[in-house]
């Protein structure tokens, strides 16, 4: 055999391989592309409140001062009116009465004495003389203990406690109770007799 021919058959064969190598690539199996993952969303965090809601601030009740008006019942007020009376303060007047002076701690601060009557500068016994003072416990039970010394008689009731004498002046009511005095929660009150008052005294916050 010729050399032309044996170079002619060695160049038939390599097209014949390069065309088999061609041909392997392209129906071979190709791997399976990655499946790409999904993209993962972060939910947004809640974030607290900067500012708390302030807890409410306690305001304590006005303290009202005791006047001859506000510690008087309405129906006081209106029998003075129509006798023409009026009132005034003498807590502090060297002559009058002073019913909270003997308790053992003193005069409770922010007690009233007042007279009801004609006029002040009249000298006269046709008067009502009515007083009232914030108590706490403690001093209360000492000025309870204090009248029972001075033969005054406890009476006990729901809502607070009178200590009261019995009485054949002209001062006394229609049961016969004269001076007296009645121990509330938080305050005490003082007459000329019991029937004044239960009628005529009232704590400065209370309603008519």
């Amino acid at each position: 055999m010729s050399t032309k021919r044996l170079w002619a058959i060695a160049g038939a064969v390599a097209v014949l391989v390069a065309v088999l190598v061609i041909v392997a690539n392209v129906f071979a199996p190709q791997p399976p592309e990655a499946e790409a993952e999904p993209t993962r969303t972060t939910s947004p965090t809640a974030t607290p409140s900067a500012s708390a809601t302030p807890a409410p601030t306690y305001t304590p009740p006005a303290v009202v001062a005791a006047t001859c008006e506000n510690t008087s019942t309405a129906a006081l007020r209106s029998a003075m009116a129509s006798n023409g009376w009026i009132s005034w303060e003498t807590q502090d007047a060297e002559i009058g009465a002073r019913p909270f002076d003997e308790f053992p701690n003193g005069s409770p601060e922010g007690a009233i004495v007042c007279r009801w009557g004609a006029s002040p500068d009249l000298a006269t016994d046709n008067i009502i003389d009515l007083a009232w003072a914030p108590i706490d416990p403690e001093n209360a039970v000492a000025a309870m203990l204090k009248l029972e010394e001075q033969s005054f008689i406890r009476i006990e009731t729901p809502d607070g406690v009178y200590m009261a004498v019995r009485s054949d002046a002209g001062w006394a009511d229609d049961e016969g109770w004269g001076t007296t005095y009645y121990f509330g929660i938080e305050d005490v009150r003082w007459g000329m007799s019991k029937a004044e008052v239960d009628g005529y005294i009232k704590a400065p916050t209370d309603a008519d």
